[in-house]
């Protein structure tokens, strides 16, 4: 028998490798190579398994991720006119999409012309996810005309972003999805509202106070949902989380698994039981992170973050197109954005297991540091009076600003962004006439170069 190949290497301690590794820094301190994604956050290089958290928090953390593997390939679709939407919804399906991310523009029932818009589509099948701040209920009606059967998806908005954003009431809007919630109570598989973190993580918010304030977030509709009647059950399933995955890999894997266990501990207190509770989590390329000068390169960047968010977990991926910011996309660049997700999902195998992240010490221990240092952010939230009187008190914008402010920094001084500030491209070649003006796109490119102002998105 050969003697394996590991017989010729000693065994050594962790203790040893940061010996090591002191003397090589030559002088600067082991503090300067941990990465930290936020806050008190500190990741070392590499962890051991006697660093894992004690056994029954890594138990609890693993039971919380998703059981089932596999996710629903969501093509984001823009409402244009009722038999063009339908053309397209219809193409994206026959091409392996799973779902329909439907972004209605805020147009209203008769507008939107269902019936044309949906022809020989079965929301019995295919989950259609509307997103829309048209009322749930005249939308319900208009979906259920005829015949009150089974739908899947959802009407999805999140009145609370939407006031952050706007100055727009929410109690109103509060009222009609409790009762598009009462309608929809038979239907397990649509949702009546969305919780979304892109309103945090497009003004740049770090990884923690994303996580800390969307657990807000949905404790304010946990709060005016049930106060309005709605069982505590109901309400803690029948939404979707809409998370913005960005560039850090691992980061943002971890921070999806830490998502999970941060809505176990809430329900918890709600005293709502583990195992009919399940979060829905629709991950998403971030906006922020795009490339107008490169627009090709929001091609790999949006490969890294649909692979982050589907081995984090996610149930639905939307990957947008790569010129999605700043140009009416084409027939290539929807199909490259919706064959990402079927390529991670026919080709690597990225949908055969449910938890691909437990186990890896590294992902473990970040998982539970982000979740602690969220919680503890959002424990001061609520102090505070809940999100929408921190809101007012100008506290969470005044934290974001803060980490804004110190990624800014740290991009300028040396951070390295392909095509932003490192390999830019020389010339900005833009589409004539931009669907939005190119210095309001929520992206880095113009957050370096013009130091753009937090306040001017929250």
């Amino acid at each position: 028998m050969q003697p394996s190949l590991l017989s010729d290497f000693e065994k050594t301690d962790k203790s040893v490798w940061k010996k090591q590794i002191t003397k090589e820094l030559k002088g600067r301190s082991y503090e300067e190579v941990l990465y930290r994604p936020a806050g008190t956050v500190a990741i070392e290089p590499y962890y051991v398994e006697s660093e894992l958290p004690e056994s029954t928090l890594l138990k609890d953390i693993q039971a919380c991720q998703k059981q089932v593997p596999g996710w629903l390939t969501t093509p984001y679709v823009i409402f244009d006119a009722p038999s063009e939407t339908n053309k397209f919804i219809r193409r994206e399906l026959d091409r392996g999409a799973d779902a329909i991310w439907l972004d209605c523009q805020d147009l209203s029932v008769l507008e939107l012309d269902l019936f044309k818009t949906l022809h020989a589509i079965r929301l019995t099948d295919t989950p259609i996810f509307f997103a829309s701040s048209e009322s749930p209920v005249a939308l319900l009606t208009e979906l259920t005309r005829g015949a009150s059967y089974y739908l899947k998806g959802g009407i999805i908005h999140d009145p609370i972003a939407d006031w952050m954003k706007t100055g727009n009431t929410f109690s109103e809007r509060m009222d009609t999805i409790a009762e598009s919630m009462a309608l929809t109570k038979a239907m397990r598989e649509f949702n009546s509202y969305k919780v979304e973190s892109h309103v945090f993580h497009d003004a740049g918010a770090d990884i923690v106070q994303e996580l800390a304030f969307t657990l807000a977030s949905f404790v304010t509709y946990m709060d005016q949902l049930t106060e309005r009647g709605i069982a505590p059950l109901l309400v803690a399933n029948r939404f979707v989380f809409s998370i913005s995955v960005g560039t850090d890999y691992l980061t943002e894997i971890a921070k999806l698994r830490a998502l999970r266990y941060l809505y176990r501990r809430i329900t918890r207190t709600y005293s709502l039981p583990d195992d009919l509770c399940h979060a829905f989590i629709h991950g998403s390329s971030s906006m922020l992170y795009q490339s107008v000068r490169s627009p090709h390169t929001n091609i790999l960047r949006y490969t890294s973050e649909a692979m982050s968010g589907v081995v984090g977990g996610c149930d639905a991926l939307t990957v947008f197109p790569f010129d999605h910011s700043f140009a009416k996309t084409s027939e290539f660049s929807e199909r490259v954005a919706r064959n990402t997700s079927l390529i991670l999902k026919n080709e690597s195998y990225m949908d055969q297991v449910a938890d691909p992240a437990a186990g890896s010490y590294y992902l473990e221990i970040m998982t539970q540091q982000l979740a602690e240092a969220s919680w503890n952010l959002f424990l001061d939230v609520e102090n505070r009076g809940g999100l929408p009187a921190a809101f007012e008190q100008n506290f969470i914008q005044e934290e974001i600003k803060k980490s804004w402010n110190k990624t800014v920094s740290d991009y300028h001084n040396g951070k390295v962004l392909v095509g932003v500030n490192k390999y830019q491209v020389d010339e900005l070649t833009l589409p004539q006439t931009p669907p939005v003006p190119v210095d309001q796109v929520p992206n880095w490119e113009y957050a370096l170069l013009k130091r753009k102002s937090l306040d001017a998105t929250l």
